[in-house]
């Protein structure tokens, strides 16, 4: 065919109904699976923050009873000559306010020891929830239990021991 022809012939029309129905695009399928896959991605994000949250709340738990038995030998330490008057057996923390946390505590002018053990446990009572201490003195080695609700079973209470 010689080329004038070519370019004076016109074009073949399509067939307009054919080309329609060859059309594609997004179908309600496609984006309800988009949709699920998104929405799964979410929930995972978001478990994973709850996870985070907790962890971070049962890691302040512990860095506050950790404080709490350094405190306690602190407090033997400043007072070596009378490191038995500081022993207490296992036991809930009792606060001040009928063994409850006192925010406004004040020692009952009792003796030094007396005083401290009163104060640290209003302290326990205040900073952890549910406590549970024991302080043993063993000549001149004081242990420091303390357990407390972490709402995980498999959690170890804080145990720290210090040669006075």
């Amino acid at each position: 065919m010689p080329v004038n022809q070519l370019i004076q012939r016109e074009p073949k029309q399509l067939n307009r109904s054919f080309a329609i129905s060859q059309q594609s695009g997004f179908g309600m399928i496609e984006v309800l699976v988009t949709v699920l896959v998104l929405a799964i991605g979410l929930l995972g994000v978001a478990s994973t923050q709850v996870v985070s949250l907790q962890m971070n709340s049962q890691s302040q738990s512990r860095s506050q009873a950790v404080l709490l038995a350094e405190d306690m030998l602190d407090r033997v330490r400043a007072a070596p000559d009378n490191i038995g008057a500081y022993a207490l057996g296992q036991g809930n923390a009792q606060g001040a306010n009928s063994g409850a946390c006192a925010t406004s505590f004040v020692p009952a002018n009792g003796s030094v020891p007396a005083n401290d053990v009163a104060a640290w446990e209003n302290n326990l009572a205040c900073l952890l929830p549910a406590a549970s201490r024991t302080v043993a003195v063993n000549g001149n080695t004081v242990t420091v239990t303390i357990d407390w609700d972490q709402n995980d079973p498999d959690m170890n209470p804080v145990v720290v021991r210090a040669q006075i």
